[in-house]
């Protein structure tokens, strides 16, 4: 899965903040508003540090920005995505920053490489030979033959859609876990590598 990191780090020269209230169609077609649906959007035009400048969108952010500070916007692209992703939100003036989950969560979540078929064909096979072992050497005293070699065959083939479900459960239950680790990671790159462009402060007269 092709991916990028955008970084844009820039002074705002513009803070624009609206809301907008979620409808919904009610009775007779009539709309109204739905309760607890509100959201809020941060709009920042921002003139970064190579000159040009840029505009970026925010939803239901509570990182305070004004005018004149400087921030460092973290945007994902993948392949499946038409627009970049908000990823995060620092205040490189104030030291405070934000995460959008909505896209850390799918930029960071990662398939396992070897993914839960792949992992009980592994087992499988270990049972294989496990079971060819211990019937052919140790049962058979090494004149198993062909009657050893296909009842592991066998019980490799039984053991397979049981290994695949515990594989499976496995990966669900830690994918959450795999998630905060690569999140903790990716946010501890991202500080440092915009903490060179944070505003230098000015040391106190006297």
């Amino acid at each position: 899965m092709a991916e990028t990191v955008l970084v844009g780090v820039g002074d705002v020269i513009e803070v624009q903040l609206t809301s907008e209230t979620v409808m919904i169609e009610g009775a007779h077609g009539r709309r109204q508003a739905e309760p607890g649906h509100i959201t809020n959007r941060m709009r920042l035009f921002v003139k970064l540090v190579e000159g040009q400048e840029q505009k970026f969108d925010f939803e239901d952010t509570e990182l305070g920005v004004r005018e004149t500070q400087r921030v460092a916007v973290v945007r994902g692209k993948l392949k499946k995505w038409p627009e970049p992703m908000n990823l995060i939100l620092f205040n490189l003036s104030s030291g405070e920053r934000d995460c959008f989950e909505t896209g850390l969560f799918p930029y960071l979540s990662r398939k396992p490489f070897f993914g839960p078929l792949w992992k009980a064909g592994a087992l499988s096979l270990g049972v294989v030979l496990v079971f060819w072992f211990v019937s052919n050497f140790i049962v058979r005293n090494g004149e198993g033959g062909m009657s050893s070699t296909w009842l592991a065959i066998m019980f490799g083939f039984l053991t397979y859609p049981v290994f695949w479900w515990i594989c499976g459960l496995w990966d669900r239950l830690t994918e959450r876990a795999r998630y905060k680790n690569a999140r903790k990671r990716f946010i501890a790159e991202m500080e440092a590598r915009v903490r060179a462009y944070a505003p230098q402060q000015e040391a106190p007269a006297g």
